[in-house]
């Protein structure tokens, strides 16, 4: 299977990412502006500061996106796709069909206009009311005005048939909720 790598550009996104998994160590907000911090094998905590001034009664969070592709190493990453700003991201070419045997890296994304404190990301697989997998982590946001992302990779779980990938956040009052299809070969 060829594996290329899509690159998406935060300023035409305004782009926040979060991925989940239980890390030892993953309870902290790198430094403003960061690269890609790898929390362990596979699984990479990002936070890039932007220039927010929030409006009276902005929300705390916005939901960005949740996807799936094909576990890979080098990514995610910011600052990365050639020619174009800093402000960018990429990600492991996006596929909701998952082979036989694959190991798939899930991302989860948001936006951080104004909320320190923690957050915590979960992802759900389900066919229909049944359960495939689950998985999820606490974050600490020591600063905020920024787009965080958190990715991870998994083991596939032992199905074949169509499933819904579903990605939250909770930090604090604020919450947000993103679905996606998946074919499970």
């Amino acid at each position: 299977m060829s594996v290329c790598t899509v690159r998406i550009s935060l300023l035409s996104l305004a782009l926040s990412i979060a991925a989940c998994s239980s890390v030892p160590g993953a309870g902290t907000t790198p430094p403003a502006g960061t690269l890609p911090v790898s929390t362990s094998a596979g699984e990479h905590f990002l936070f890039q500061k932007l220039s927010i001034q929030p409006r009276a009664g902005a929300p705390a969070t916005l939901m960005n996106f949740v996807s799936a592709g094909p576990a890979q190493k080098g990514v995610p990453c910011i600052s990365c796709v050639s020619g174009a700003g800093a402000d960018t991201i990429g990600l492991s070419g996006p596929s909701s069909y998952i082979p036989t045997g694959a190991v798939w890296q899930y991302s989860l994304s948001f936006t951080d206009i104004a909320y320190k404190g923690s957050c915590k990301l979960s992802w759900t697989i389900k066919a229909g009311s049944k359960l495939l997998d689950s998985f999820g982590l606490t974050l600490n946001l020591k600063s905020s005005g920024g787009w965080v992302l958190y990715a991870l990779n998994r083991d596939r779980p032992s199905y074949s048939g169509p499933a819904t990938l579903t990605g939250n956040y909770a930090c604090g009052k604020s919450t947000g909720s993103a679905h996606a299809p998946l074919e499970f070969e």
